[in-house]
């Protein structure tokens, strides 16, 4: 089988961002002897940057994948700049995939729907089976955060949506709250399929001393107790509330966060003015080796504006924290607070409140050996169920034979 995967923003391990296509593909090249190709960007959206030649080079060759990086417009912020930015990688993908042999089954996934559209395009001129995979249901998302108030391209991205909902061969969702409102506007369930984030279970494997030489980089005792943020420092984070937690904390009890966004710099002045000192806001790592510095925090934080477009979310670090079975605090309400506490690997904190986070680390310090093993056990327990990558892999692959099937 031929695939095409398109994602504006995936990148391989070596590089902090979204790995799940990456993962995907190398699956589908390796164990379903595909023949796939994984269109991604030159400029990586997180840092601000363009990948670099050494960078690329890192990426091992393997049979049956290639990586197509597309060029896409450069921008510093959430401006104008940045819409140039997804258009002008949508219109790449489209250029360049016009000229080349045909896919038996295009993936575009959101959450713009610019690089969707293209995908759409393509699959219709090559008359290949199209997939739309749904990470994030825009432009519902960004309305509800605020960052959409231009009625007439509100409409627009409306009428895209829908009509890309509609013209699918299938859909693809990360998530049960994203499919139901997929259903909800008419879709027939049966072509919506959930393929949840997850981990490659065999992409880590525990280091000795490791933890005490990060800790050691952090300034951090053995004996402090740490809780971890790992990802995006955006508007939808809500990490405020993570770096005022600080103001609730004692001597012995860290927040290290680790990642970057439009957000970075407004939480360091904000950890400066208020003399936060158990605040570490630290650079974002490759995915590669962020599972090292996750282990040496001793509790995970998943943190998400309160809005209810947030209340379906299964953000990556549920499984990160899972895999590695760090006890997890969450201020995320809805699907999340439900996996987290039917499998018993966490609390919730309450939405936006620094002092539920703070009190909540303090309720943690005081699990008791036994009950910090059984975490790890829940833990692993629901990756085995649902997170782990192959097992996820093989299911979306099966997906796309049964689409072909259909279609002969």
């Amino acid at each position: 089988m031929r695939i095409w995967l398109a994602n504006h923003y995936a990148v391989p391990p070596n590089i902090a961002g979204i790995t799940r296509h990456y993962e995907l593909a190398k699956e589908w090249a390796e164990v379903e002897e595909a023949e796939v190709t994984l269109f991604l960007s030159k400029f990586v959206h997180p840092r601000r940057t363009f990948v670099t030649q050494e960078e690329k080079d890192v990426v091992k060759g393997i049979k049956g994948l290639k990586l197509k990086w597309l060029w896409s417009f450069p921008h510093r912020s959430n401006d104008f700049k940045r819409i140039i930015n997804m258009g002008s990688f949508a219109l790449m993908l489209l250029l360049t995939g016009i000229f080349k042999r045909k896919p038996d089954v295009l993936i575009a996934s959101s959450p713009h729907l610019f690089t969707a559209f293209s995908g759409w395009m393509l699959a219709k001129l090559k008359r290949c089976s199209f997939i739309l995979e749904v990470r994030d249901l825009w432009p519902d998302s960004l309305i509800k955060m605020g960052g959409l108030n231009n009625k007439r391209i509100a409409r627009l991205l409306t009428w895209m949506e829908s009509f890309l909902y509609h013209h699918a061969d299938q859909i693809i969702v990360l998530t049960e709250h994203q499919r139901q409102f997929i259903a909800d506007k008419g879709i027939n369930k049966d072509k919506i399929d959930l393929i949840p984030n997850g981990i490659v279970v065999s992409s880590w494997t525990k280091k000795k001393n490791r933890r005490q030489e990060i800790r050691q980089e952090w300034g951090v005792a053995e004996d402090d107790f740490v809780a971890i943020y790992t990802g995006a420092h955006g508007p939808a984070n809500a990490l405020e509330y993570v770096v005022r937690a600080g103001e609730f904390l004692n001597e012995k009890m860290k927040i290290v966060l680790i990642g970057d966004g439009p957000e970075k710099e407004r939480l360091i002045k904000l950890k400066e003015e208020q003399g936060l000192e158990q605040i570490l806001l630290l650079p974002p790592v490759p995915k590669s080796d962020i599972f090292d510095y996750t282990q040496a925090a001793d509790c995970g934080i998943i943190s998400l504006a309160d809005n209810e477009v947030f209340r379906g979310a299964r953000p990556n670090k549920l499984f990160d924290y899972t895999f590695i079975g760090l006890p997890i605090i969450s201020t995320v309400d809805g699907e999340v607070r439900e996996i987290i506490e039917k499998n018993e690997v966490g609390i919730f904190a309450g939405a936006e409140n620094p002092e539920g986070i703070a009190s909540s680390m303090e309720k943690v310090m005081t699990y008791r050996p036994e009950q910090l093993e059984q975490i790890k056990v829940n833990g692993r327990s629901y990756i085995d169920r649902e997170g782990d990558r192959k097992k996820l892999a093989h299911r979306f692959f099966e997906i796309m034979q049964k689409l072909q099937k259909n279609k002969a």
